[in-house]
């Protein structure tokens, strides 16, 4: 018995230290034999919400260092990213940064509901610039005469959302909400504060930690605003299923749970809720107001007239110069003039962003004249004046080009000077291909996004265009319909404009062959 004894004690032994082993190696054993599963060239595919950017590709190095897969992430708004999810997208894993839009997806089955977790918390802030000497410690004192813009993410993007919820229940959001510019995303807001072109921003506290250039000038105690959670999920149509769930595992770690606290995150418990103590009357607003779409279309004809009438003598300046004249440095200056044609243009913003905001000597010497441009109708036009030139200049300039210039040359000899022969022979001849320059930057100047958001921001009824509207639209389960007005709009105003381009392009043409005849 006593042998018997010694042999079983043996065998226990043994298999607990060959199981020990076993238990803290078994999720990397099995996330080797699913990886083998794949190709080489495999990786996971993984929408994230844009407050993610930081922490998500270093937990997803610590996954790639214990032998999972490659991870590609995409990160935007969340109120981007689920439609993408819901549009069959071959993504893997989705990241929501509220739950909401997670319901939203789950409603119409794109999750595998049963790997839905609640993976970390956050919190609301405001933050200044680094700099600023504003003094903001409280909701009151945004009303103050120093904060003149605030600085969130859209109305459907959850930070958005809880940023107003936070302002409503703190009394202030009524006498604000006038203030507020609206980016694309949450790092779009905290990009204006840190540049110092917004005096205030209402963004995650996790933004905040990630960025130097602010500062928080105070936090939303949790009472004012839902519980700010992050659910994630495998998608339905993933491509591979069971390795974004090993990789959704690994995310709850303690190694992952480590990064999330250093960036900020309170990691959560599986099906917990941050903070769900006495906030249960404050809610997030379902249903933001949609943008008016006679608005956006007023706003982008009358952005779209004004840079194409302010455009008129640039564009024919340089037209006829680059036409008619040699010089040294002409090939920089016609090159020069068609940057903004092959820029990306969020590129064109920043850049006249940089020259023109209020922290730059040109801007502050305009803001100093009353003529601030960053969130304004002013730099709305400017960005559409900016994009629309060289299609002007490269109109103005062929329509030069096709004016014979025996025609000026027959004007001088019978005493006319350059200046009257411009407008009396030259002009007048090129005036069709001139209208048709004009038509195109118009046509142009309707479609400008990019550089507009940048400088200009998206507000309501100031700097909102129809491109504007309809980003903000596609970002709303409930704007999917009010969408169809502005895309109509949008099509007919391009067509005519094209239509115009076209018929006053033959025109000239026509007249200019006429006269060759003769």
């Amino acid at each position: 018995m006593t042998r018997l004894s010694g042999l079983a004690v043996s065998g226990i032994l043994a298999s607990l230290l060959l199981f020990q082993p076993a238990t803290s190696a078994g999720l990397r054993t099995a996330r080797a034999s699913r990886a083998e599963e794949a190709s080489a060239d495999s990786s996971l595919l993984v929408l994230a919400a844009a407050s993610l950017a930081e922490v998500l590709p270093r937990v997803a190095q610590l996954w790639a260092e214990d032998g999972g897969i490659p991870i590609r992430f995409s990160f935007a708004a969340t109120s981007r990213l689920a439609p993408q999810a819901l549009q069959g997208t071959p993504a893997d894993l989705f990241f929501s940064a509220d739950q909401q839009w997670m319901d939203w997806v789950a409603e119409r089955g794109a999750l595998r509901e049963d790997t839905r977790i609640d993976l970390v918390g956050n919190q609301i802030v405001v933050v200044i610039p680094s700099r600023s000497d504003t003094r903001v410690s409280r909701p009151d004192d945004l009303l103050g005469p120093s904060v003149r813009h605030i600085a969130m993410a859209g109305e459907n993007v959850p930070a958005g959302r809880y940023g107003r919820a936070a302002l409503e229940a703190t009394g202030v959001w009524d006498e604000v909400a006038d203030r507020v510019v609206r980016g694309g995303n949450v790092r779009a807001a905290l990009e204006w504060v840190a540049l110092g072109e917004a005096d205030a921003g209402v963004v995650y506290g996790t933004d905040a930690i990630a960025e130097d250039r602010v500062k928080v000038a105070f936090s939303f105690p949790p009472g004012t605003h839902p519980p700010i959670t992050y659910p994630a999920a495998v998608l339905e149509r993933a491509p591979f299923p069971d390795l974004a769930a090993a990789f959704l595992e690994f995310c709850q770690s303690g190694e992952a749970t480590t990064v999330f606290r250093e960036a900020g995150f309170r990691p959560l418990s599986q099906g917990s809720a941050e903070g769900s103590e006495g906030i249960q009357t404050q809610t997030l607003t379902q249903d933001p107001p949609l943008p008016s779409p006679w608005s956006a279309i007023r706003l982008s004809f009358l952005v779209a007239l004004a840079a194409t009438f302010a455009g008129f003598l640039p564009a024919v300046w340089l037209g006829w110069v680059l036409a008619r004249k040699e010089f040294f440095g002409k090939s920089f200056i016609a090159t020069v003039v068609l940057v903004p044609l092959v820029l990306p243009p969020v590129v064109t913003g920043f850049i006249l962003l940089s020259i023109l905001g209020t922290q730059a000597p040109l801007g502050a010497w305009l803001a100093g004249l009353g003529l601030p441009i960053p969130f304004t109708l002013l730099g709305a036009t400017l960005a559409a004046l900016t994009v629309g030139l060289p299609l002007y200049v490269v109109s103005v300039r062929n329509a030069f080009q096709a004016v014979d210039p025996s025609y000026e040359e027959v004007a001088w000899t019978l005493g006319r000077r350059p200046w009257p022969t411009f407008l009396r022979v030259s002009f007048p001849l090129a005036l069709p291909g001139i209208a048709a320059g004009a038509v195109l930057a118009f046509a142009r100047a309707l479609g400008e996004f990019g550089a507009t958001v940048v400088l200009a921001g998206n507000v309501e009824g100031s700097t909102r265009t129809i491109a504007l509207a309809v980003y903000t639209l596609l970002e709303s389960p409930q704007g999917r319909e009010a969408i169809w007005v502005l895309v109509g709009a949008s099509v007919v105003l391009s067509l005519l404009a094209l239509l115009g381009f076209e018929a006053l392009s033959r025109h000239q043409r026509r007249q200019m062959g006429a006269r060759h005849v003769r």
